[in-house]
């Protein structure tokens, strides 16, 4: 993999993260990573990170434009937090091969993926 391309994987892993549990935990936040990386091993989504971050109403997040401005400094620490999961296997997948998740806000969806849950804080991942 080029460097540009691992830029690009880290910038859309980031942006997903970022808009969808920006304010969660790091656990969620890891959660999240694994999410997209199974989404992108399964192959359903799309072939690359960013086709699976931007899949047709897939982390609504990344293209909802009434989001609010993006802080510098939290964004940058996403991006740091995906290449310590993705990049150097800083922290285990806690979700296991869940490729759905949603925070406890929600009603749960789970018996309509027939998946097992991993709730994590405030997010249940399928």
């Amino acid at each position: 993999m080029d460097i540009q391309s691992l830029e690009l994987d880290i910038a859309c892993y980031a942006t997903a993260v970022y808009h969808e549990v920006n304010t969660r935990t790091l656990e969620e936040k890891v959660g999240v990573i694994n999410v997209i990386r199974n989404r992108l091993h399964s192959g359903r989504w799309g072939n690359t990170v960013c086709a699976v971050v931007y899949a047709r109403g897939q982390f609504i997040g990344v293209t909802d434009a009434s989001h609010p401005e993006v802080n510098t400094r939290a964004y940058l620490e996403t991006k740091l937090l995906v290449l310590d999961t993705v990049v150097f296997n800083k922290y285990a997948n806690p979700v296991g091969k869940s490729l759905h998740f949603h925070d406890d806000s929600i009603k749960s969806m789970g018996h309509a993926w027939g998946k097992k849950m991993v709730k994590i804080k405030r997010m249940t991942f399928y």
